[in-house]
């Protein structure tokens, strides 16, 4: 058991005489009202301090701090309290239970506090508009990080010999890493997609069999997307770190959408750019800069193809932007008196003379002829 009395004595010795002194109980009760009015001194000045909501913003680095420090503070100042009481009852080395219980609560209530901070610090970090970002597998690794502190520190304070533990940690280290080949990889594919910045929370990613959805979820196993139908994809890290990811949200999240469009021969090309640019401005999903082009593509075998280039904001507003340009560049084409033509195909047949049939008629009789006496020969051979 860690044990701080003797500390607490050579300071005791070194101050001199402290009011109370020989008098224990009155120097235990000073120092539990003591440490009680600090502790709540503490607890009211940091929810004042929280409550100035308009000081900090929601994703504060600092708001973060302070709402996960000033609870564990307090309660520190409060236990510390109560130890420091044992010890001048000189009761701690007979309260082992006691004594270690107090500071399992400590250690518990920091690890946490630095765990939820650490989180809330990575989300923070995330939402300030810079190029350096966070992966979610990060926090993943910073709560197991403090799992362990935690198990360690406790396991210290309880006096727990893990000798048995380390002899036998080469052992379930092999079984362990033959039973979790799978989730082994999924971890180093998760590592290597953060480092290789293939995506992140957030983006649009089409995968290689077609699926496309929203990336919600980057964990240490694998990572989630929500498809447009509303429905969650899970995708092994591994999976991912060998196949070829299109992330349609980078290097930027706009996206530039492509529609052909045909008109008959004889339409002025200059009618057809006006008018498609003016659609453009009618549609609000469709960004003002880049400003859209009209393209003239070729000629096609029954029109004149047109391809219009115009940028969403977002991967997912592509769908909606055709619609709308398809249904006003059909308006407008139509008060315009501009046809949107079809393929079309001639078919001819070809007529045969009466000689040619005559002919072809005999030369079949012949074959007939022919045929019939080979197989009356073959049968009268057997």
């Amino acid at each position: 058991m860690i044990d701080i009395s003797h500390s607490l004595e050579f300071l005791l010795q070194s101050t001199g005489e402290i009011p109370f002194s020989d008098r224990p109980w009155l120097l235990v009760i000073a120092i539990l009202v003591v440490s009680y009015f600090l502790s709540q001194f503490i607890k009211w000045g940091g929810n004042k301090l929280l409550d100035q909501s308009n000081r900090w913003a929601d994703n504060s680095i600092n708001r973060a701090f302070f709402e996960e420090i000033y609870i564990p503070l307090y309660v520190s100042v409060a236990l510390g309290g109560i130890y420091l009481s044992l010890s001048v009852l000189e009761v701690v080395e007979s309260s082992y239970f006691l004594v270690g219980t107090i500071l399992s609560i400590l250690v518990v209530l920091w690890m946490r506090a630095a765990k939820r901070f650490g989180g809330e610090w990575i989300e923070a970090v995330n939402a300030t508009e810079s190029d350096y970002e966070f992966s979610p597998i990060f926090k993943n690794f910073w709560t197991i990080f403090i799992l362990l502190g935690t198990g360690i520190s406790l396991l210290i304070i309880w006096e727990i010999d893990i000798t048995p533990f380390l002899a036998s940690a080469g052992i379930i280290g092999i079984i362990l890493g033959l039973a979790a080949q799978e989730a082994i990889g999924n971890l180093i594919g998760g590592v290597s997609l953060y480092f290789d910045d293939t995506y992140k929370t957030g983006d649009v990613i089409i995968l290689e069999d077609g699926q496309r959805g929203t990336v919600t979820d980057i964990g240490i196993r694998s990572t989630t997307a929500l498809t447009r139908d509303n429905i969650l994809v899970t995708i092994p890290n591994s999976v991912l770190n060998s196949a070829s990811v299109v992330n349609e949200s980078a290097p930027q999240r706009r996206k530039r959408i492509r529609v052909q469009i045909t008109v008959a021969y004889g339409t002025d090309y200059r009618d057809v750019e006006e008018i498609l640019l003016g659609v453009c401005d009618e549609i609000s999903l469709i960004l003002d800069s880049p400003s859209p082009r009209v393209m003239f593509r070729e000629f096609g075998d029954s029109a004149l193809v047109f391809e219009l280039w115009a940028f969403v904001a977002h991967p997912f507003s592509e769908p909606r932007a055709i619609d709308r340009i398809n249904r006003l560049v059909y308006d407008e084409f139509d008060e315009a008196d501009i046809v949107i033509p079809f393929p079309q195909r001639e078919i001819s047949f070809l007529e045969t003379t009466d000689e040619a049939s005559s002919e072809h008629l005999e030369q079949s009789e012949n074959e007939k002829e022919y045929q019939y006496p080979m197989e009356r020969t073959n049968k009268s051979d057997n």
